[in-house]
């Protein structure tokens, strides 16, 4: 297989999600696989997990960065080899539709207590929350925001502070992905 990442695609509180928006993960998912495919790293292989809304309690609820830790903390999958992505219907903040650290740490448990994996909404679009997943995947694999460093991007680029919908991946952006422990050579 090509230089890749799998991802442990975790859906919280899937029930209160409606038809519509589970088709939208998955379209979201297509759209974050097509902007990382045209330079790589491609994404390999998507796991998917879901928590119940009764076991996820107030952890489905992400007002901010604090609730995005906790929620990472208590439900990470016991994998080292897949990068885990927490989606949630809405994000409870005025501003915010993902969280990630930025880059990501490897090993899950090294992370403990600070943020260890994408948190993701689906707010907006579904071509706004695709370009959201591959945002904050981004940042889990290294990138800044274009802004912190434009030798990174080009014009319209999916890793702009506000990047509503943009291109792919850039020939510097995989460089410096690939150096990323979750990517696979």
């Amino acid at each position: 297989m090509a230089v890749h990442f799998d991802i442990n695609l975790i859906v919280v509180a899937e029930e209160r999600f409606t038809p519509a928006e589970l088709k939208q993960v998955n379209d979201s998912v297509d759209i974050m696989k097509t902007i990382f495919a045209r330079h790589g790293p491609v994404i390999g292989t998507v796991n998917r997990f879901k928590i119940d809304l009764t076991v996820a309690g107030a952890n489905a609820i992400i007002r901010g960065a604090a609730d995005a830790v906790a929620l990472a903390d208590r439900f990470a999958v016991r994998n080292n080899e897949a990068l885990d992505v927490f989606i949630v219907k809405h994000m409870f903040h005025p501003t915010d539709v993902g969280y990630s650290p930025t880059p990501g740490a490897c090993g899950k448990n090294k992370a403990k207590g600070r943020l260890r994996a994408p948190v993701v909404s689906l707010d907006g679009s579904t071509a706004e929350s695709g370009n959201t997943f591959a945002h904050e995947v981004g940042h889990f694999l290294g990138l800044p925001h274009c802004e912190k460093d434009e030798s990174l991007c080009g014009p319209a680029n999916f890793m702009r502070a506000k990047s509503g919908t943009n291109t792919g991946v850039t020939p510097a952006q995989a460089v410096k992905m690939i150096t990323h422990c979750q990517v696979t050579l």
